[in-house]
Parts: C-alpha cells; sequence; structure tokens
C-alpha cells in the first residue's frame, strides 16, 4: 500500500491500511463499499472526531457490552450448576466470591485465605469485594462483584487496543483483532487474566518507547497476575544478547524483580505463610482436563490405559518447558535475521500455554495482543479463536456433564472435548509455525512488508549483521 498524502503539505501519513492488504478483509468490504469504504478517498488526512483510535475505542466498547449481555442468564438467575455451565455464562468471579468468603476475608492478607489465583487477582478480588459492601447480601453482593470486575476489565480492554493501536506502528488498525475479538467476548469476563494481558501491552508499549527499565517493572506486575511475562522476560534478555545490549535487558530483568517483590512484599509482611502455601497448591494441582496431561488421564481413564501421576505430569511439564526455552533460544540467537519483538515474545507465551499444566481455554487472553502485533493476518486469527471458542464451549458443557450431572441434551462427553482441547491446541500450534516461518523467510510477515523493521524493537534496533559478533559483545557486557 502506498502512504497517503495531504494536499499542500509534506507531511506522510505512515499508516497501513489492512482492508487493502488483507485479502479477507478486502473480500469483507466490499457490501460497505470495499477497502476504502465509500465515504473516504485517497489523501483524506482529516477524519474528524472519527480517528483510528476513537474508531477502535468504540469497537472495544461494543465488544464489551455484547460480552456482558452473554452473561444475562447468570446475572439474572444466578451462577448455579449446572445451569451456569450450559447456558455458557460461567465466570471466575461470582464463584471465587462465594468459595473464598470474599466477603469476609480478604485473599493472602487475611488470616485463613484460601483464594487459589495470584497475588495481583487476590488484590483485585479484595478490594472490589469491600467495594461492594453496601449492595446487600448473598447473590445482590455476588451480582454486583461480578458487575464491578466486569466493568474494570471491560476499561482494561479498552486501555489494551489503544496500547497495540500506539504500539502497532504504522498498522494501528491491527489493533481491531483485540477491539473486535470473539474470543474476548466470551472469554473477558471469565477470569482476572486480562489484568495481565493488558499490563503485558503497556509493558510492550513502553519497551516500544524504549523506557526499558519501565517496561521491567511493569512486567515485574504482570508476574504478579500470571506466571507468563517470566518467559517474556526471557525472551527479551535473548534478544539482548543477539544485538549486543544484554546490559539494558539484564536492567530489566531486575528492575522486574524488584517490582514483583514490592508487590509481594505486604502479603509477606501481613501473612507470611499465604504465598508459599499457594505455591505449594501450584504445584500439587492435578492438570486440567485442558493441558495436554489432563487430556491424556482423560483418554487414558476411558480407555483403561495407564494415567499419568502428578509427578510425572510435572516432570513433563518441566521437559517440555526446557525444551520451549531451548526453541526460543535458538530462534532468538540464530535466526539468520533477529525476530521482531512480538514474534519472539507471542512464541514464548504460546508455547507456555501449550505446555502448561494448568491450561485453560481463557488463556487465550494472554496471546491477543501479541498476536496482533506478531501475526495481524486475520484469517488464520479467526480460524485460531473459532477453534479457542469451540474448545471453551466444549469445556463448559463438559463440565456440566460432570459437576452438575446434566443431562445429554445440554452436555458433551469425554471424546468431544477431548477433540475440542486438541483442535485449540493444534491451532495455537499452526500459529507458532507461521511466525516461524514470518521469522525464517520476512517476506511473508506483513509487518516488515510494509517498510517497517520492528515497530516494537525499542533499545534493540539497529543490531549487529552477524550474530555471532553481537553474540560477543552481548557476552561481553553481561
Amino acid at each position: 500500500m502506498q502512504d497517503s498524502q495531504a494536499t499542500g503539505t509534506s507531511t506522510r501519513l505512515p499508516i497501513v491500511v489492512p482492508s487493502r492488504s488483507d485479502a479477507l478483509l478486502r473480500t469483507l468490504t466490499e457490501p460497505v463499499g470495499g477497502p476504502l469504504g465509500k465515504r473516504t478517498g485517497p489523501g483524506r488526512t482529516n477524519p474528524g472526531f472519527f480517528t483510528v483510535e476513537r474508531v477502535l475505542v468504540i469497537m472495544a466498547a461494543v465488544s464489551a457490552f455484547i460480552a456482558v449481555m452473554g452473561k444475562g442468564h447468570c446475572r439474572t438467575s444466578g451462577w448455579t450448576t449446572p445451569d451456569q455451565y450450559s447456558t455458557v455464562c460461567w465466570s471466575m468471579f461470582p464463584n471465587a466470591f462465594a468459595e473464598n468468603q470474599l466477603g469476609s476475608v480478604f485473599p493472602f492478607l487475611g488470616q485463613g485465605s484460601t483464594f487459589d489465583q495470584p497475588v495481583l487477582a487476590g488484590w483485585v478480588a479484595g478490594l472490589t469485594a469491600w467495594l461492594t459492601q453496601g449492595s446487600g447480601d448473598g447473590a445482590l453482593r455476588q451480582l454486583a462483584f461480578f458487575d464491578l470486575n466486569a466493568a474494570l476489565i471491560a476499561v482494561l480492554w479498552i486501555a489494551t487496543v489503544v496500547l497495540v493501536a500506539r504500539s502497532a506502528g504504522r498498522r494501528p488498525w491491527d489493533a481491531a483483532i483485540v477491539a473486535a475479538s470473539p474470543v474476548l467476548v466470551l472469554t473477558a469476563f471469565v477470569s482476572w487474566d486480562f489484568w495481565a494481558a493488558a499490563l503485558v501491552a503497556l509493558a510492550v508499549f513502553l519497551f516500544a518507547r524504549r523506557r526499558t527499565l519501565w517496561a521491567g517493572a511493569v512486567l515485574g506486575v504482570a508476574g504478579m497476575a500470571a506466571p507468563y511475562p517470566a518467559v517474556i522476560l526471557v525472551a527479551l534478555v535473548l534478544l539482548g544478547f543477539r544485538t549486543g545490549r544484554a546490559t539494558k535487558m539484564l536492567e530489566m530483568a531486575a528492575a522486574a524483580v524488584i517490582a514483583w517483590l514490592l508487590v509481594l512484599a505486604p502479603v509477606m509482611a501481613q501473612n507470611p505463610p499465604a504465598f508459599p502455601d499457594y505455591l505449594k497448591k501450584l504445584i500439587a494441582a492435578e492438570p486440567s482436563e485442558s493441558s495436554l496431561y489432563g487430556g491424556w488421564n482423560l483418554v487414558a481413564g476411558r480407555m483403561g490405559l495407564p494415567q499419568l501421576g502428578l509427578g510425572t505430569s510435572n516432570a513433563l511439564a518441566a521437559i517440555l518447558f526446557v525444551a520451549l526455552l531451548m526453541g526460543l533460544a535458538w530462534l532468538a540467537l540464530y535466526a539468520p535475521r533477529r525476530p521482531r519483538v512480538a514474534q519472539l515474545l507471542f512464541i514464548a507465551v504460546a508455547g507456555f500455554t501449550v505446555v502448561n499444566k494448568a491450561a485453560e481455554p481463557w488463556h487465550a487472553i494472554w496471546l491477543l495482543p501479541l498476536l496482533a502485533l506478531a501475526l495481524p493476518r486475520w484469517r488464520p486469527v479467526l480460524l485460531w479463536q473459532a477453534a479457542v471458542i469451540t474448545h471453551f464451549i466444549a469445556l463448559m458443557l463438559f463440565q456440566g456433564k460432570v459437576l452438575g450431572q446434566t443431562s445429554n441434551q445440554h452436555a458433551i462427553d469425554t471424546p468431544y472435548f477431548v477433540i475440542a482441547a486438541l483442535l485449540a491446541g493444534a491451532a495455537s500450534c499452526a500459529l507458532l509455525g507461521l511466525v516461524v516461518r514470518d521469522i525464517y523467510a520476512p517476506e511473508h510477515d506483513v509487518v516488515r512488508r510494509g517498510g517497517v523493521d520492528d515497530p516494537q524493537a525499542g533499545v534493540l534496533a539497529g543490531p549487529p549483521a552477524d550474530p555471532s559478533q553481537a553474540l560477543a559483545a552481548g557476552a561481553e557486557q553481561a
């Protein structure tokens, strides 16, 4: 696509319009006037009120409203089993409120807290539960708790879209992948995972603006909302060695550790056993049904085959995680051309979601902001989201049968759920393959094809041409 240029000015608009460059979007826009739209024209530089970011914000707000409406049955009838599964309106918020007695016990700080989510999620849950004290008792307060958490996530959703748009360089419209995501419409209000996704989006934005220490601090806070920011730090440090900027990346990692400890400090001061107990429960937890290990156990139990014990599952997860890190290091250090930051971060996080013992379909929330920057191609992204949605719905219907003894009319059996989970895992692996292909064959990368090497490179921009020289320089700095 050619940049538009305003009449009578030398200012060029460095914006790529996906409906021109993406084959699927070009086809989908035909009913509304074609790629440019019937009310636009080349060279137009003053869109009035409807700037790119404002349109994206409107898209995100409409999507968030649709997501809330999707929980309508549970909001009016309550989160009861099996209805919350058969109607696919289950959410962790109201269930955690009741199960963890959030109305009277503050997670991690209160004595006797049994909260099984990360520390930052506990802080958010505790504060929102405290804010709902005047909303009534029982179901009324549970509903207020859900609504308040959903409202906060809607704000995070909009903020994440703006951050992705501003991190995307010449391609701000790629943030529409997050703004109008079908996966988010279904899963945004299911868990507190959006807090981690929003913080990671902020960290990527800061990193792209060369605010490296601040990016590290935000990643440290994000690490208290979900575990995956740790692999993001590893990926960035590896790129630092590749580009001869290891010192800056290690400083960023140190900032992340300090921020992580600052978030943890009140918990350790007020209730020291709480965080170690949380870690012990995490290690001792059985693998989720959606993980590779839990899926195998479901199939093995059905077919009379040996099941994986907890120790074996933990060991396999650790081995696969180490293999992921080795593959990540190879890509970061030895790919013919330095991977874009978003590409390597997406590979790190997507690989983690595949090998994670606690994998869940709503962990796709972690991937979407990175995916919009790493692989802004609508056809594979929409196909992947369709697989994730199928997995999530299958999990709900499967849980309805297991936990709620739902009739077969409103539930599915084990084989169908396992097939859906495998489909979602295969779709994630397919996206990984596409991103790896773009790294080794940059002519397929639509971002680099747009004339910019790496919009998120920040201090890593302009790496040495020879990877071996960069590694030596990085080692000397470290």
